[in-house]
């Protein structure tokens, strides 16, 4: 239906209109469908058969493209002389992958209704650039239509379409020419070392060609001429397509120079559920040697499994980088905290980092644990500086003794080292009563 379809602005009663029939694949059809309506009330006369033509604006990247005119009519025994009011008349589908292609130029003129060099005012021949097949890539492609309808006794009609927007996959790299596999690899590594948004959009696309790309980006992420947003993204896109390839690269980005290629390596490596590269990383995780590793070994833990190491959990707790120990903390209190936790909690609740005591205290009070221990060292938490955490500290002692005294972090001095003092006071006179319990 009319409505069911995205439509172009409307002249002189007309709109057109274009879609994709199917997802479109590089090394598959590119199907479109198109469609002329009218939109007022009046019937509008049509062109003849071999007149009416429509073409393409293609754009992806950096370059632009138009292809060569689309004849939708010339093999229509039954094409109408002119459009009813209010009607859709749909034109055959055509496979834009075999469309033969020329590079779009601002200096282009349209003449009659068709993008036009001029050399000494007149229309030159330009050369196609190739089938549109050949010079798209994976990713995201922007798809505008335009029609030109001459009419005897009026003024030709130039339509514009609606856009449509793209996104090119790739169903089997290997089917591609040689020829064009080298340009899709060459133009990706580029895209990685263009700036920052242009390589995670690279990125992407990598993983979509998959174990075929791997060279390509072991080049760039152990490039030390290159820059970190490239070498990063190239490790996280390495780590997307997995396999031995690609395993063995990531275990030398865990010894990169750059701490952001190490980092992304040890984070986005877990997803491929490799054992010989939980190895490579848990060694060295653990061992501590590089603080913010371990840290991001621990997240990737985090996202991709359904627990950590208790030996990287540990080397995190005692790692002089906060963000290792916070990574921890955020382990532990987003899981499920449970008494086999308390250890590594309690120390993490006596953290000089007010955000990590205050995470580690949230999954104290998730536990609801009352031993001497627990409570001794939510007590020396309480007596550190930072209000959110000492809210969470006392929240953590009110579900462990049952109490009443929370730490209002928005009220006045006075009132906040009441609550303080409450608690000092309930622990001198009940902290040996919990010590003789547990012995």
């Amino acid at each position: 239906m009319a409505a069911d379809r995205p439509w172009g602005p409307s002249k002189a009663g007309v709109a057109i209109s274009v879609v994709a029939v199917d997802a479109w694949k590089l090394t598959g059809p590119m199907r479109l469908q198109f469609a002329l309506r009218n939109t007022g009330r009046v019937p509008v006369r049509l062109p003849g058969p071999k007149a009416f033509f429509g073409y393409l604006l293609v754009a992806q990247g950096g370059r632009a493209y138009y292809t060569e005119r689309i004849y939708h009519a010339r093999d229509l025994a039954d094409w109408p002389a002119a459009l009813k009011a209010g009607r859709v008349l749909q034109l055959p589908a055509i496979d834009a992958a075999r469309l033969k292609a020329y590079s779009y130029q601002p200096h282009l003129r349209l003449i009659e209704g068709y993008p036009a060099e001029l050399v000494d005012g007149r229309p030159h021949p330009r050369q196609p650039a190739g089938a549109l097949a050949e010079l798209l890539k994976p990713g995201v492609v922007k798809v505008k239509y335009i029609a030109y309808l001459p009419r005897p006794g009026e003024s030709a009609l130039s339509l514009v379409g609606n856009v449509l927007k793209l996104n090119l996959g790739l169903e089997d790299f290997s089917k591609l020419p040689a020829r064009v596999q080298r340009r899709i690899l060459a133009d990706l590594a580029g895209r990685f070392r263009r700036d920052a948004w242009s390589a995670r959009s690279a990125c992407r696309d990598a993983v979509q060609i998959g174990p075929p790309a791997v060279e390509t980006l072991a080049a760039i992420a152990t490039d030390r001429a290159a820059e970190g947003f490239a070498r990063m993204w190239a490790t996280a896109a390495l780590a997307g397509i997995g396999g031995p390839a690609a395993t063995k690269v990531l275990i030398r980005c865990l010894d990169s120079d750059l701490q952001g290629v190490r980092n992304v390596a040890a984070y986005h490596g877990l997803k491929m559920r490799s054992e010989q590269f939980d190895k490579a990383l848990n060694a060295k995780a653990v061992a501590g040697t590089d603080g913010m590793l371990t840290a991001w070994a621990i997240m990737g833990y985090l996202k991709f499994r359904s627990r950590v190491p208790p030996a990287l959990l540990a080397a995190g707790v005692n790692s002089e980088q906060w963000k290792a120990r916070a990574a921890v903390a955020e382990t532990i209190a987003c899981g499920h905290p449970n008494r086999t936790h308390l250890p590594i909690l309690r120390q993490l609740v006596k953290d000089p980092n007010a955000m990590i005591r205050q995470t580690a205290a949230r999954a104290i009070g998730y536990v609801g644990d009352s031993s001497y221990e627990t409570l001794s060292a939510l007590m020396a938490a309480l007596e550190m500086d930072g209000g959110p955490a000492r809210h969470a500290v006392a929240g953590a002692l009110c579900r462990a003794t049952g109490k009443k005294w929370f730490y209002p972090t928005s009220a006045s001095k006075e009132q906040k080292a009441k609550v303080l003092a409450t608690w000092r006071q309930w622990w001198k006179e009940n902290k040996e009563t919990f010590r003789r319990a547990e012995k």
